[in-house]
């Protein structure tokens, strides 16, 4: 569990327990959680009007709706087809759904609204702009930026310069602007965790992990399955 937690001892065992079959029914993201939970909470802090020790249950919970898709899905070794995204897609709907029916309605909105795009072109509700939750504009960025830096059964990890170039390009289309700038704020701050975890994931692998600077994938398509 992210440290910092500040509940009761109930609903810290369940998003322990809902954390732990997440990591366990799809192992190749299974630190994902943890790490875009803490790049969220840095660029929250940007934000006065959000509180991050509320908002943290909902950031490590924002893909539990992942439990209720075949693994074969997620863990596909190469590009899904449109009917297999659909699927995909209904993660955040599922994902409100359980939240609640384990007494932690303050993550649904979050959880619901992660895949939204400020363009309007995101999912499942289509919001548009403003009409997005403010919290889930913030997490939507750190979701994506760890989704381009980490390796995946389908593609390699970007370098930290073709993530940040990806959301600079990115901002006013998948991502509220004012998102991305707070990114590039506290880009010394940020880029100190993205290095730590990078060495980590590098001592793992015995310095094989596959770190592309050019990968095909955007930011939409590389937090499509994040």
């Amino acid at each position: 569990m992210v440290a910092g937690i500040a509940r009761g001892g109930v609903e810290r065992r369940t998003i322990d327990e809902l954390l732990r079959l997440l990591d366990s029914r799809t192992p190749a993201t299974a630190a994902h959680s943890s790490r875009v939970c803490r790049y969220a909470l840095k660029l929250a802090e940007a934000f006065p009007e959000l509180d991050g020790p509320t908002l943290e249950p909902a950031f490590l919970l924002h893909d539990v709706g992942k439990l209720l898709i075949p693994p074969a899905i997620i863990e596909k070794p190469c590009a899904l087809t449109p009917a297999e995204r659909k699927i995909v897609e209904t993660h955040p709907v599922l994902g409100e759904e359980l939240v609640r029916a384990s007494g932690l309605d303050e993550a649904a909105v979050l959880v619901r609204s992660h895949h939204e795009h400020w363009d309007g072109s995101g999912y499942p509700d289509r919001l548009e702009g403003p009409e997005i939750p403010l919290e889930a504009r913030v997490f939507a960025v750190a979701d994506a930026f760890d989704a381009m830096t980490s390796t995946r059964p389908y593609r390699g990890a970007r370098t930290w310069d073709a993530a940040t170039t990806e959301l600079r390009r990115s901002a006013g289309g998948q991502f509220d602007p004012e998102a991305v700038d707070a990114f590039f704020g506290r880009r010394r701050e940020l880029f100190e965790l993205y290095s730590a975890y990078t060495s980590s994931n590098a001592a793992v692998a015995g310095g094989s992990g596959r770190v592309w600077a050019h990968s095909s994938a955007d930011a939409t398509s590389a937090s499509a399955r994040s």
